[in-house]
């Protein structure tokens, strides 16, 4: 089978809440959309689709670890589970080249993008506040608080379109966009755009995002460090201070999905000039064209910097700050990575030419 990595989104509720209807009127709806949809359910229950007394269930009784039944018209390989039953895990069990999504129902302690489904009428509070994985909620009530994005609960086409928005962002990639923050946060570290204590990184998810805290390098960054900031609200104590900046370009842009901010020493050193940055080399003028670089007096960068950095990254994925950094932002932590690099080549091969032509 095929290596790739079946996008998951699993759908979440108490018992009788409605997650199985609005499933069996969901599939179709994707698959109208050109999808091929996979389905996985947890169940508390033991369970066994084969039969007692059939020849099959006999030998597996026996102590076959895989029991395999075929027909003309389906076929089922069956496992003792003495392995995981961790749902990103089970993805890989799944024929990747026949399925683009795969639904999964129950789960609800796992960690993977999940949809809510939730209805006033059983009486039961929302789980969103208690889980950060919850991208949306489909529901038939307004939703209190700082709530993920609300879906019409009589409406899959709506759930439809929400999912595959977000499938064209690769937002349903299989991994924890937390653990990809840290993942790029170190990388940055190592490096050499960062120090031990400098640069600061976020991701978004639906109407909130996480970015690294206060005063806190990558070396030893965990996904738990990580400060919950709502995209319109107040930004909580222990956030980087940076904080305010990317909540304004997530404001101003609500397709990105992640801003770095990084002190790449090249980058740095090309924007004490003040004035915005040309790339010579040919595949830096090709990718960024110019980089505007910012003149922000150090004392007001708090209060002047979220507007004056949002504005320049809508229209351009990177920009810098003279004498003290860069910002870049992407559809995916991997795209403002790649800006952030793009751009320190750049000012290297710059400075080194420079450099080259005084000898």
């Amino acid at each position: 089978m095929s290596q790739r990595v079946i996008p998951v989104i699993g759908f979440v509720a108490p018992s009788g809440t409605g997650k199985t209807t609005l499933l069996r009127k969901l599939v179709p709806v994707l698959r109208e959309r050109g999808l091929g949809v996979g389905y996985l359910k947890h169940t508390h229950h033991d369970f066994d689709v084969d039969r007692p007394g059939k020849d099959s269930h006999e030998i597996a009784d026996a102590g076959a670890d895989q029991v395999m039944i075929a027909s003309d018209r389906a076929w089922a390989l069956m496992t003792r589970n003495t392995t995981t039953t961790d749902p990103v895990a089970l993805t890989e069990r799944f024929d990747a080249e026949r399925i683009d999504l795969l639904l999964v129902e129950g789960f609800h302690r796992a960690r993977y993008p999940k949809i809510e489904v939730h209805r006033a009428a059983t009486g039961n509070p929302p789980l969103y506040p208690e889980d950060d994985d919850i991208v949306a909620v489909v529901t038939d009530r307004h939703l209190p608080g700082e709530a993920p994005p609300a879906l019409p609960l009589g409406d899959p086409a709506a759930v439809a379109d929400f999912i595959l928005a977000r499938l064209r962002d690769a937002r349903f990639s299989g991994e924890d966009v937390r653990d990809a923050l840290v993942r790029y946060s170190k990388w940055l570290r190592r490096g050499g755009f960062n120090d031990a204590e400098t640069g600061n990184a976020s991701v978004r998810l639906g109407e909130r995002f996480w970015i690294t805290p206060s005063g806190a390098g990558a070396d030893e960054l965990t996904r738990g460090d990580l400060i919950t900031c709502p995209v319109d609200g107040e930004i909580p104590g222990g956030a980087s201070l940076d904080a305010p900046i990317h909540q304004a370009v997530y404001q101003a842009q609500p397709d990105m999905q992640a801003v770095l901010h990084s002190h790449g020493p090249y980058s740095v050193a090309i924007s004490f000039a003040g004035r915005d940055f040309a790339p010579t080399d040919f595949e830096g003028n090709r990718l960024l064209g110019s980089v505007p670089v910012l003149n922000i007096d150090p004392a007001h960068h708090l209060d002047r910097g979220p507007s004056h950095i949002a504005e320049a990254l809508a229209d351009y994925p990177v920009c810098a700050v003279a004498g003290h950094g860069v910002y870049a932002r992407g559809r995916d932590i991997r795209e403002a990575y790649r800006w952030t690099s793009t751009l320190e080549l750049s000012a290297r091969i710059y400075v080194i030419a420079r450099e080259a032509a005084a000898l």
